[in-house]
């Protein structure tokens, strides 16, 4: 045999083992890459399949952690030895999808399948989302205090910041007792403090139902008070809110007259009230420094007991002008009410001379009869009586009441530093002029008459 004969012979000796060698290595390598039936490496006798069944194709099957293969047309055989080591978990993967595990029920027999169905789940994920920076709204209420409301969430009293808003538009709402509420729309932006400034307006008061109530007081002139307030004097007409009201006509010289009336939206009624000549009552002076000088209306009635005490009888009821004067003291004058049969009791209390415990200044009080006088202090108008005047500087100053169809009354008041001086003043009827008589038509025709004579006579004589 030649020498190239041998050679070639043992090129192809040499080809065939690779041979032998590369193709078992390709086989199992398009089991592992290619998806279909492939066998198992256990050790055993006999053959079986296990089917897993898959609704995801090109997923991944291992057995026991070992990698079998991609589903394909939605099934993987794999064959396994039904005598060699069983398998025990089967897991099915896929990027994008949630992973499933199990177990085969059982192991095939020899030539026979066990069927496994695997579902896997697509895993959904939500976009990033950029992260939101908030703002804030600051509210500041004229005036402050009112409830801060921001789309209807109370969020405290003004003013305060509300903070961590979204950014967007606010409804927002001011309310305070007293006052109407305000709205407005405040927008947010992010990262700013945007401003709610409402001015609240003070709310109109409530429409209230009325009536009308007219007194014709007999006599008339009484004052006309009304829930304790002065209304004027009768003949008198008052518009009342509906409900009850209390009625009280004073006038000098007459009991107080008090009734309540019931007044209904709309609706008018007419009170005509008899006044009744007044009674008397009793009045007891206490407290006073034994041995004071009491005086009624400008008038001395006596003196104090050694307990300070003085009681008069028999005095008219109405406002009485009450003066108690002591050595050592400042002089001490109210104006005090007596009711009728009823004992009524001052307390005094004097100061000593010399001292004023409010200062420069002193009180007026003045009533009139009638009332509704207008009354003017060093000629300066300062209300119809009957009025109480604080305020007044200490020393002498100019009293006047004006009141139409009455001379004007004018008088000098001394005011004492820290007490209140009553004054009680009756106006005079102003005196009616008595009107001059027109001439009658006869005294007229009578004296043309003479003068005709008179005349006829002179030209006759000429």
């Amino acid at each position: 045999m030649g020498t190239t004969t041998r050679f070639l012979l043992s090129c192809g000796i040499l080809a065939a083992l690779v041979l032998l060698i590369w193709i078992p290595a390709v086989s199992a390598d398009d089991d592992n890459d290619m998806p279909g039936p492939i066998d198992t490496v256990n050790v055993g006798g006999g053959k079986g399949w296990i089917d897993t069944y898959c609704n995801v194709d090109g997923a991944s099957v291992y057995f026991d952690g070992t990698y079998k293969g991609k589903i394909a047309g939605g099934l993987l055989s794999v064959g396994v030895s039904p005598t060699g080591t069983p398998v025990k978990t089967i897991k099915v993967t896929k990027s994008g999808y949630s992973s499933w595990a199990g177990s085969p029920p059982y192991m095939p027999g020899d030539g026979g399948h066990v069927s496994v169905y695997a579902t896997l789940n697509r895993v959904t994920t939500s976009p990033t989302k950029r992260p939101v920076d908030t703002g804030s709204i600051y509210a500041r209420s004229s005036p402050s205090g009112a409830s801060i409301y921001a789309n209807g969430v109370f969020y405290g009293y003004s003013p305060l910041t509300i903070t961590d808003l979204e950014p967007g538009s606010y409804s927002m709402k001011a309310v305070l007792s007293g006052y109407s509420a305000d709205a407005q729309i405040v927008n947010v932006h992010e990262g700013q403090t945007s401003s709610y400034y409402p001015t609240l307006q003070p709310s109109p008061p409530s429409p209230r139902d009325t009536g009308m109530v007219s007194i014709r007081s007999s006599p008339s002139g009484a004052a006309v008070y009304v829930d304790g307030d002065y209304r004027g004097t009768t003949p008198l007409s008052v518009s009342l809110y509906t409900g009850s009201h209390d009625v009280t006509l004073r006038l000098s010289g007459y009991s107080d007259w008090t009734s309540t009336v019931y007044v209904t939206a709309g609706g008018s009624q007419t009170l005509y009230p008899s006044l009744s000549t007044a009674i008397s009552g009793m009045l007891t002076i206490g407290l006073a420094p034994a041995g004071s000088q009491v005086y009624l209306d400008s008038n001395l009635v006596g003196v104090t007991n050694s307990a300070g005490a003085f009681t008069i009888s028999s005095v008219t009821s109405g406002n009485h002008i009450v003066k108690v004067t002591a050595q050592g003291y400042n002089d001490w004058i109210e104006t005090v009410y007596i009711k009728p049969n009823t004992n009524n009791y001052v307390q005094v209390s004097m100061t000593p001379s010399g001292s004023s415990p409010a200062g420069a200044l002193g009180t007026v009080q003045i009533v009139s009869s009638p009332s509704s006088a207008e009354v003017y202090i060093d000629n300066v108008f300062r209300g119809y009586s009957p009025v109480t005047l604080t305020q007044i500087g200490a020393g002498q100053h100019t009293l006047t009441l004006k009141l139409s169809g009455y001379t004007d009354y004018v008088s000098t008041i001394s005011i004492t530093a820290g007490q209140t001086l009553p004054v009680a003043v009756t106006l005079t009827p102003a005196p009616t002029p008595t009107p001059e008589s027109p001439l009658s038509p006869i005294v007229t025709v009578g004296g043309i008459a003479v003068i005709a004579a008179l005349c006829c006579f002179s030209v006759r004589r000429i």
